[in-house]
């Protein structure tokens, strides 16, 4: 249990709250120290104070630099979770360095499981889905895929971001247009079905679709529905104000 703590503790410790609640990351130890209006060394023992009671931990990796993770909001369903940076979003919308450990941030979760939630970095903007270069998209590697998800899904033996249309009627009937148009609705859906799901990739236009058609021609992909364990994660949601 953690142990009480004095009122300047208590100042530090709702700091760093607020602070990743409003930018997703950690703050710095410098920034710290400068909001508070003390040296480094100083502020760096009250941390150390709140970490041997019991309300975070922090430390220096050699990816992403000091950080610091609060073990759980008191009173509250939100844990602030440390997300690990398994990927990048490069060119098209395709994933690459993926999965690798390239550092980490903090992020504010209600009933997420610690050891299925990592983030891919975008290093090309996208305008299709206006995503920026340097935003984080956070995923659920257990998170059923759903129209209208972004996911991770294969092209062949490569990776990229794709967007689910819909889900099919079944297995066997695979009819884009049909599905579209008829929709099945969630409470009908039946699970024994196996339905298939209708894909396209997140980055797809006018501009890009010979592009996309010689990559499936390249992988002897199929563009047809694919099955939903194919799909490698789930988005969860987008985060742009990080500090690395």
């Amino acid at each position: 249990m953690p142990h009480s703590l004095t009122s300047r503790q208590q100042e530090y410790l709702e700091f760093v709250r607020a602070y990743i609640q409003a930018n997703e990351s950690s703050p710095r130890l410098e920034q710290i120290s400068k909001h508070f209006q003390v040296k480094s060394p100083t502020a760096h023992k009250i941390l150390e104070t709140l970490q041997s009671k019991g309300y975070l931990y922090f430390g220096r990796d050699p990816n992403s630099g000091f950080f610091i993770r609060l073990i759980e909001r008191a009173g509250s369903a939100e844990v602030v979770m440390e997300v690990p940076i398994t990927g990048r979003v490069g060119a098209y919308g395709e994933v690459y360095d993926f999965p690798q450990n390239l550092g980490h941030f903090a992020s504010v979760f209600v009933g997420a499981a610690p050891c299925s939630v990592s983030a891919l970095m975008v290093t090309e903007d996208i305008p299709q889905a206006s995503i920026l270069a340097g935003d984080l998209i956070i995923f659920d590697l257990e998170k059923k895929p759903q129209p209208g998800d972004i996911c991770i899904g294969p092209i062949g033996e490569r990776f990229f971001l794709l967007k689910i249309a819909s889900k099919t009627l079944d297995k066997e009937f695979l009819s884009y247009v049909s599905a579209e148009r008829y929709p099945i609705p969630e409470n009908l859906s039946d699970p024994d079905r196996e339905q298939l799901l209708n894909w396209y990739p997140l980055v797809y236009d006018e501009g890009t679709h010979d592009w996309f058609t010689k990559v499936a021609e390249e992988q002897d992909w199929p563009v047809a529905p694919i099955k939903p364990e194919f799909i490698v994660a789930t988005a969860l949601r987008l985060t742009r104000a990080l500090a690395f």
